[in-house]
């Protein structure tokens, strides 16, 4: 039967199970990339455009630049413009009754959803999650909501991935790394930036950590998730330089204006951070109003800052292209207005329980900031393009609160082909990154793996403190009585090619003879075991104490094992332990752990 080869294969080892993993989960997150890409598009048709008129702008990817060319200056006149409330209005109203009524996790972003799955719910997904995050994400943007597609795209193949992971009878371990593989493929497909998505799904889970077992089949599933998207969309970047734009990094003097730009970004991103989960906790205390109507609150209240700044409607890529396209687009206040008025209105949209992504109101943040910091820094610095400047802040805005700035420096090149920024995209992501601190956009992030539950076992069990001295000790030791020949000893220590030897007399312990104490002499040939053995203090120990304490008592000695006794009082020899036997003893332990811990998964899946 199909389903039991393909099963056994995986089940086999960890290289073919990846690579089959990867490829389930790619092929979905590929298709579940252009479903959501469609659904939004289909949704701002018939609401957002059907009922305002406003079509947004467009990207490189949809083979088109910005099309919708009213600015904030410009208010639509008559109906129209009270019209945009009554869109956002409506698409809350729909995403919060299909979210509460059926699955209140697909609430908010998706990706944090997902991350949350991976450390506290053994990697699991209702089935019914990515179905609804969907719809649910498609009213929220398609009606004018300011979010992204990259984040439902991240749980809809996490989702998926769980789903595959149950399928085949794998267990948690498995299902987490398919949830982390479904995270990264989704938004390296959604993004066509299939390195950057792959590194992504082990960053992204941490603050201060990577998820290592995720990269193997995050990168196989990424790549194909990027293949059967690009094949419906064309193999380019979402967004489109001007041929005649230079962009690198060419002046060492530039990198003071990338250090000031971290700092900024970083300052930025804190407010930002605040101001959303601010947001988030006023909706969750607001008195005597249903969960569901919320969103619809919240899409209202978007709806009117949109009605003067439209700027900040829908998923906003096209404002990034514009600004690509001609820098000078907006006038500088204008910009920063947007950069207020764009967060205000994503921590409406979200904060209120609306269903959508943070990546994409993330990076338009971060690109409106670049655009006003360019028209204010560019002519100190006129070696340097405003281009340049807008695409390093705004990948160091992201990659700094979303605690991912490696993986976000890597998906901003590939989703610009800006390669040859990448020193000034270090320098100003990684200081946004310190100067933003321990604050992040995703709250179910935690600290590092030891702070995980998918990792706490490992962890919080100290194996050296559960391994007995006895467990580990060589019982088949070497000794030597103190009546022997000194030359009969050191022949036996050279053949067992030891530096030291037991002296045991009635099987208990005289001393210690080491060879390296010893001075050859004609007058040796007649001296005994007994007028060279020495007695080190601190080597004898118990059988019943850990390797632990071994590990540290070995560290302070001279000879290179102890001598395990029964008891310090009787002194009966029973073994010695040193350094190898310590680690072979700690590798076995591992290894038993880790058999366990899989047959439990096992048997619980």
């Amino acid at each position: 039967m199909l389903y039991e080869s393909v099963r056994r294969q995986i089940q086999s080892g960890d290289i073919r199970k990846y690579v089959l993993l990867g490829l389930f989960i790619g092929i979905i997150a590929g298709l579940g990339a252009i479903a959501i890409y469609y659904s939004i598009d289909l949704a701002t048709k018939y609401i957002l455009t059907g009922i305002t008129g406003i079509s947004p702008p467009g990207t490189n990817l949809q083979g088109s630049a910005a099309t919708y060319q009213m600015s904030s200056a410009m208010v639509m006149p008559g109906i129209k413009q009270l019209l945009i409330p009554l869109s956002t209005t409506l698409g809350g109203l729909g995403s919060g009754f299909l979210v509460y009524r059926f699955a209140p996790e697909a609430e908010g972003h998706g990706t944090d959803a997902a991350i949350d799955a991976f450390h506290n719910k053994e990697g699991e997904v209702r089935r019914r999650i990515p179905l609804i995050k969907m719809v649910a994400s498609a009213l929220t943007i398609g009606s004018g909501g300011s979010a992204g597609r990259e984040g439902p795209t991240a749980q809809i193949a996490a989702g998926f991935g769980a789903f595959v992971a149950d399928f085949f009878k794998l267990g948690p371990r498995d299902r987490r790394i398919a949830v982390a593989a479904g995270i990264g493929a989704g938004i390296g497909s959604i993004f066509m930036a299939p390195l950057g998505g792959a590194l992504l799904s082990s960053e992204i889970l941490y603050r201060r950590d990577f998820e290592v077992d995720a990269l193997i089949p995050s990168i196989i599933a990424s790549v194909v998730g990027y293949s059967i998207f690009g094949y419906m969309f064309g193999y380019r970047p979402m967004f489109a330089i001007p041929a005649n734009t230079i962009i690198g990094f060419y002046h060492p003097t530039s990198l003071l204006l990338y250090l000031a730009i971290g700092v900024i970004a970083g300052v930025v991103g804190i407010g930002y951070v605040r101001m959303f989960y601010g947001m988030q906790s006023v909706f969750k205390k607001l008195p005597k109003v249903p969960r569901m109507l919320k969103p619809a609150i919240g899409g209202f209240s978007v709806g009117i800052i949109a009605m003067f700044f439209p700027e900040v409607m829908g998923l906003g890529y096209g404002w990034i292209q514009q600004l690509l396209l001609n820098p000078m687009y907006f006038p500088l206040t204008i910009l920063l207005v947007l950069v207020l008025v764009k967060m205000v209105a994503t921590a409406f949209t979200i904060g209120s329980g609306g269903s959508g992504g943070v990546f994409a109101p993330g990076f338009v943040i971060g690109a409106f900031l670049g655009g006003f910091l360019a028209i204010l820094f560019q002519p100190a610095f006129p070696f340097l393009t405003d281009q340049e400047i807008i695409i390093v802040t705004m990948i160091a805005f992201f990659g700094g609160i979303a605690n991912a700035p490696l993986s976000v420096i890597i998906m901003g090149t590939e989703m610009t082909q800006s390669y040859l920024l990448f020193i000034p995209l270090m320098l100003a992501t990684i200081t946004s990154y310190f100067v933003k601190g321990r604050q992040g956009i995703y709250k179910s992030q935690v600290e590092n793996r030891a702070a995980s539950n998918a990792h706490r076992e490992e962890y919080e069990r100290p194996v050296m403190d559960q391994v007995s001295v006895y467990n580990a000790m060589k019982k088949d030791y070497l000794f030597v009585t103190p009546e022997m020949p000194v030359l009969e000893a050191v022949s036996r220590l050279r053949e067992s090619r030891t530096k030291s030897v037991v002296v045991v007399e009635d099987g208990i312990y005289r001393g210690n003879l080491s060879i390296e104490e010893l001075h050859f002499d004609q007058e040796m040939r007649n001296l005994t075991v007994k007028d060279l053995m020495t007695d080190e203090p601190g080597i004898l120990i118990e059988g019943s104490e850990s390797i632990h304490s071994a590990m540290d008592r070995l560290s302070k000695l001279t000879v290179g094992k102890l001598v395990v006794v029964e008891s310090l009082e009787g002194k009966r020899v029973i073994g010695t332990l040193g350094f190898n036997e310590i680690a072979e003893a700690y590798n076995r332990e591992i290894r038993r752990i880790k058999e366990a811990t899989a047959m439990r998964a096992r048997r619980g899946s």
